[in-house]
């Protein structure tokens, strides 16, 4: 920008409309008489030029020499923008008080959210944070997350895991709980199936083997039993009694499991396509509730597919549970494509293997697997899909001892 330009800029200048026949004459003649004009264009059968508010005055004789026409458009510089602000001083001065008072309170924690204390509770980690000096109303940039989330892990010993971060001025605190384990049974017990299975190993530590290799054994039977008998070398100590010890058994007892998953498929698949027509429906909520829904209230689509999309305005500067949802349908055109029986019996045993697969325990080691297929009616194939497992089946169950059987009491 020119200093002439910069000029203008403070002493005010005009944007101009001029029109008539002899447009051409009456710029030459502004400019031989000395008027500074700039950015003159044309538009249809108009120009547009810009010029000081000073000169304007002076193009008026020589637009009626010229029987040219001249119409203000806009008004711009500094003198102009000066009384705009007078006249709205009020508007003005509101806004930039707003703008001050969200840009301080973005600095501050208004809100404190606590996520994971289902145990020790909210309450508790709020009133803890409150000793350290966190509370709504702390400036940002004077809480060290850090330091607060060791303080706080040291306060208490029920946390395991403490996260502090910001999310507009809202103070999120994440928490996990130490995990309390349930305690171990000591008392009498013995070891049953936690499933059905072919027994092919046996180790037993503590107690009496019901059990053998090649033995089939169904859920809940007993696999080891916790008794101690007399002629057992661990009844050492124990002569008095005549009758076998009720003991915590333990051991393992490994067995062939198997775990089977059934899959069909069609031989005719139905290809979607969309045909790029679509209907919108959008829904404002406050705090989960709906007060207002805009756009059609059934789909004019016989065959679609609809797709959410939510824009939450809860996590902005200040903390408001505003969330706006557009539900969009988009028509589909549905054709059908044969399959040949070899692509069927691919899908059904994909299918079947899923299902499989979704019962193996975690850690499971696949011995072998097996797939067959399964007659069905017309227009489907089936699959069945066999994995075999080797793993450790026995799971502990409490046992009752008999008061004859309790160490110290003869019959």
């Amino acid at each position: 920008m020119s200093i002439i330009r910069l000029g203008h800029m403070l002493s005010g200048y005009l944007v101009i409309y001029v029109t008539g026949e002899a447009v051409q004459k009456f710029i030459n003649l502004a400019i031989r008489e000395g008027i500074d004009l700039w950015d003159i264009s044309v538009r249809g059968n108009m120009t547009v030029l810009k010029v000081g508010v000073d000169s304007f005055f002076d193009l008026r004789p020589l637009a009626r020499k010229t029987g040219c026409r001249l119409r203000i458009q806009r008004k711009g510089g500094f003198p102009f923008f000066y009384s705009s602000f007078m006249r709205r001083r009020g508007l003005v001065l509101g806004l930039a008080f707003f703008v001050t008072t969200l840009y301080l309170l973005s600095s501050l924690v208004l809100f404190v959210a606590v996520e994971g204390a289902d145990t020790v509770g909210g309450d508790r980690v709020r009133d803890l944070l409150l000793e350290m000096g966190v509370r709504p109303g702390t400036l940002k940039s004077r809480l060290d997350t850090e330091k607060t989330a060791n303080e706080l892990l040291l306060r208490e010993p029920r946390l395991s895991w403490v996260n502090l971060r910001f999310q507009g001025t809202l103070l999120l605190v994440e928490v996990v709980e130490k995990i309390k384990l349930p305690p171990e049974h000591t008392g009498p017990a013995n070891l049953v199936a936690a499933k059905d299975g072919l027994v092919t190993k046996v180790l037993v530590v503590m107690g009496e083997p019901r059990v053998k290799p090649g033995d089939t054994v169904f859920r809940g039977q007993v696999l080891i039993e916790g008794l101690l008998k007399p002629q057992d070398p661990l009844y050492a100590g124990r002569e008095q009694l005549s009758l076998p010890v009720p003991v915590h058994a333990q051991g393992e007892v490994w067995a062939r499991v198997w775990y089977e998953g059934y899959g069909e498929a069609a031989l005719t698949e139905v290809i979607k396509t969309r045909t790029g027509r679509r209907s919108a429906v959008f829904v404002l909520s406050v705090k989960g509730q709906e007060v207002l829904r805009l756009g059609k209230a059934t789909v004019p689509f016989r065959n679609y597919e609809l797709q959410n999309v939510k824009r939450d305005f809860s996590k902005r500067i200040i903390k408001f549970p505003v969330e706006v949802e557009a539900v969009y349908a988009y028509e589909l055109r549905l054709t059908e494509r044969a399959l040949t029986s070899e692509e069927a019996l691919e899908k059904a045993a994909v299918r079947a293997r899923l299902l499989a697969e979704l019962q193996l325990p975690a850690g499971a080691s696949v011995f072998n697997t097996t797939v067959e297929e399964v007659e069905t009616g017309e227009g489907l194939v089936g699959m069945r899909y066999c994995i075999e497992t080797v793993e450790n089946i026995a799971v502990e169950q409490a046992r009752e001892a008999m008061d004859s059987l309790v160490p110290g009491t003869v019959s």
